[in-house]
């Protein structure tokens, strides 16, 4: 067996539940090594069916043709996992490669109309959509979802997360009509689902985000602390979606002129990110946030603090 699906996420899971990046990063390079220079167990030449290479007629034999689509799947599942870890660390020449040689391997074993592949679609936008290339997210979004409509396989989870996803690139470019109403799909479809916490948590956050953004801060709080009190129960409070409720909630404290409140939200959004996908550009951005409600309190000396740490990231 060249790849091992269920030991290799077994691994990665625990690797995940250390919270250490370096750990985690140098696993999934390592897995993908071990199976892009996996080799065929054939003692017949791996181009030819019979040993002798230089026939252009020769066709691979059964094991080698089960070998190669098998190192594939390996691929696939490895990249695809890559592919999403780059993109928490917000590193994102790695994070399109991952994700655009995982399309590759799909594309060569003629996967472009399954699930699997609508998912990768799905991936490959969300890297676009905070890099604000929205409307190639658009457009992957968009194929996506032609997929799982067609196949009609497709769980309550993933349809949700295509639209939330969906909504949060109208979100981006100004359509809070279209963004609330995909946002309100994936609501719904979240709820008719199993197990469907996070995805249910999430949908709430990216509506109080929609309503801050279109100023009825009322619906925004409701919705946020609905969310809240689904992510602190979550994976012990360490769900990959909390720290951004958890920014949300702090941008409303602020407005509302709650600075105490705002400084600890931020302070616990700004650990979350911190330990679950390292110093990236959010754990910046919030940590200059917090630095701007603590002067407002004329905290100064603590303000400089984090002002620091936003610096330190940032090079």
């Amino acid at each position: 067996m060249i790849f091992n699906a269920a030991e290799f996420y077994k691994q990665l899971d625990e690797s995940y539940a250390k919270h250490d990046n370096a750990a985690t990063e140098a696993f999934l390079q390592e897995a993908l090594k071990d199976v892009e220079f996996s080799m065929v167990l054939s003692h017949e030449c791996a181009c030819c069916s019979n040993g002798t290479c230089g026939d252009e007629e020769e066709v691979p034999d059964a094991q080698t043709v089960a070998w190669l689509n098998e190192r594939s799947e390996g691929m696939i599942c490895i990249l695809n996992e890559m592919g999403g870890f780059y993109r928490g660390m917000h590193r994102w020449d790695e994070c399109l490669d991952a994700f655009s040689r995982s399309k590759a391997e799909m594309e060569a074993l003629n996967l472009t109309e399954t699930d699997n592949y609508a998912i990768v679609l799905v991936n490959v936008a969300g890297a676009y959509r905070l890099l604000g290339r929205l409307d190639e997210a658009l457009d992957c979004y968009g194929k996506a979802e032609e997929i799982f409509a067609k196949n009609g396989t497709a769980d309550a989870y993933t349809l949700s997360s295509l639209y939330n996803n969906t909504g949060l690139v109208y979100q981006d470019k100004g359509d809070l009509d279209k963004a609330a109403a995909f946002y309100t799909k994936g609501l719904e479809t979240t709820k008719k689902g199993a197990d469907s916490e996070a995805e249910v948590a999430t949908a709430y956050a990216n509506l109080a985000a929609l309503y801050v953004a279109a100023g009825d801060f009322a619906k925004a709080e409701e919705n946020i602390n609905e969310s809240l009190a689904i992510f602190k129960d979550l994976e012990g409070g360490m769900n990959a979606h909390y720290a951004g409720a958890l920014n949300t909630k702090a941008i409303l404290a602020f407005r509302a002129g709650k600075l105490e409140e705002s400084v600890e939200s931020f302070k616990a959004a700004i650990e979350k990110t911190r330990v679950i996908f390292g110093e990236n550009g959010d754990y910046v951005t919030a940590c200059r946030n917090c630095a701007a409600v603590l002067t407002k309190l004329g905290k100064d000396e603590e303000a400089k603090t984090y002002l620091a740490l936003a610096d330190k990231a940032g090079k």
